[in-house]
């Protein structure tokens, strides 16, 4: 495992440490999937707190970009 990776699985875990804690006092994640400028769909991670059917508190989180995998194998 190289430098990457580590940092990498350093990141993620952070990450979920963090969505465990916001979950925790109570506010939620919602993924919103949009079309950016190029025609690419993303996915917007906010942090969001609803009073009924209002949001209260809205914070975009980060943008998670998917690239297209291909099965294909050439060599």
């Amino acid at each position: 495992m190289d430098n990457f990776d580590k940092c990498l699985a350093r990141g993620i875990a952070d990450i979920k440490r963090g969505i465990k804690a916001l979950h925790k006092i109570g506010l939620k994640i919602e993924i919103h999937p949009v079309e950016n400028m190029t025609g690419q769909t993303v996915n917007n991670v906010y942090v969001v707190d609803r009073v009924g059917d209002r949001v209260w508190l809205q914070k975009h989180l980060f943008t998670v970009y998917e690239e297209e995998v291909s099965n294909d194998v050439t060599a």
